[in-house]
């Protein structure tokens, strides 16, 4: 199998506040290590309720199926202070299909960004495999659901897409015979070749032109 990554590449609504610009997706499309507070590209809330929803850009790659899609974000606190980062995979129509909703509480070791790795989810609706019609109208939402204190940091975002890549079928001709007994039917012996280019440089062997 194999995986991409689907970055925020549009901003829906929000209401954290940005470090700079005005442009959601581009604060939550590039990862920051280290100290949050020394973070200059990231969204900042410091009571619950606070979200933001963003697009994802289509998945575009070349597949035989779709075997699971995953949300991770990268969020922090102050150093022992505990939060809730509420996430929903949804779709762009209207009315809104939300196809997974899910909670995730961390507590802030440090003021280090720490990953949240939401659930695999290997089926859209719990039955049925995703497809390009889901995966080319995702949207991701985040909450803060709950703040101990202090103020979280919010820098990254994305969705890995797990995929199995097509079968890549040999077309090359292939030589092969049949017994007699198949003669008169649709597989009657007969060889298939294909003429080389005339040599132009013949080797010279014991004498011999080859």
């Amino acid at each position: 199998m194999a995986t991409v990554n689907l970055l925020p590449n549009g901003d829906v609504s929000n209401d954290w506040t940005l470090s700079t610009g005005s442009d959601v997706y581009a604060l939550l499309d590039d990862d920051s290590v280290g100290f949050h507070s020394m973070d200059a590209s990231k969204l900042t809330a410091s009571s619950v309720g606070r979200e933001c929803i963003v697009d994802l850009q289509d998945f575009t790659e070349s597949h035989s199926s779709i075997d699971g899609v995953q949300i991770v974000a990268r969020a922090a606190c102050g150093r022992g202070r505990t939060f809730n980062l509420l996430s929903d995979i949804r779709n762009n129509a209207i009315p809104i299909t939300i196809y997974y909703s899910e909670n995730s509480s961390l507590q802030a070791a440090s003021a280090t960004y720490r990953t949240i790795t939401y659930t695999n989810r290997t089926t859209y609706d719990g039955s049925n495999a995703w497809t390009n019609a889901q995966l080319n109208n995702l949207r991701l939402r985040f909450e803060v659901d709950t703040l101990s204190g202090g103020t979280l940091s919010f820098t990254y975002c994305y969705a890995i897409v797990t995929y199995t890549e097509p079968v890549v079928t040999d077309n090359a001709n292939r030589n092969g015979l049949y017994y007699t007994n198949y003669t008169g039917t649709s597989r009657d012996p007969y060889l298939d070749y294909e003429l080389a280019a005339v040599a132009t440089d013949n080797a010279i062997f014991f004498g011999t032109n080859f």
